[in-house]
């Protein structure tokens, strides 16, 4: 197996990714890697009232960001991933997290999976399209149900 140097550990935040988590923990344990993280926030709900769209709530997207780093914050200090190196990104998930390993020269993302059904059986949609957009090698973590 391939030593890495910096290993990028894409969350959902939810408790089942505490398991994918302490893989990518132990992972970099062994390699000695530093070890980032990223959360990829999509873009929230909106209303639609004719051309335009409009959020839900006007300080919607500033709470559940607010959400986001303070939970990202916890998993850090869980996993001993300073602040300089938690990332919170809007938009795309692969995009988000292939461009951020691109950024920061990660050689390795991990990312989790659950159960899926149909064509997503696999790797589930998120997992595999960032293993076809990554760059650097890419390693899914089955999260126990």
């Amino acid at each position: 197996m391939t030593d890495y140097n910096h290993i990028l550990l894409a969350t959902d935040l939810s408790d089942k990714s505490d398991y994918v988590a302490e893989q990518a923990k132990k992972m970099a344990d062994k390699s000695s890697a530093k070890l980032s993280t990223i959360y990829v926030m999509e873009h929230s709900p909106a209303a639609y009232g004719g051309e335009f769209s409009i959020p839900i709530d006007a300080n919607l997207e500033e709470i559940l960001e607010k959400q986001a780093r303070d939970t990202l914050a916890k998993l850090g200090k869980k996993y001993g991933i300073d602040a300089a190196h938690q990332h919170l990104a809007n938009g795309s998930v692969k995009m988000a997290v292939a461009e951020t390993a691109e950024e920061i020269k990660a050689d390795l993302i991990i990312v989790g999976t659950h159960s899926h059904h149909g064509l997503d059986v696999l790797l589930g949609s998120r997992a595999n399209a960032i293993l076809h957009r990554a760059k650097c090698d890419v390693l899914v973590v089955r999260i126990k149900e």
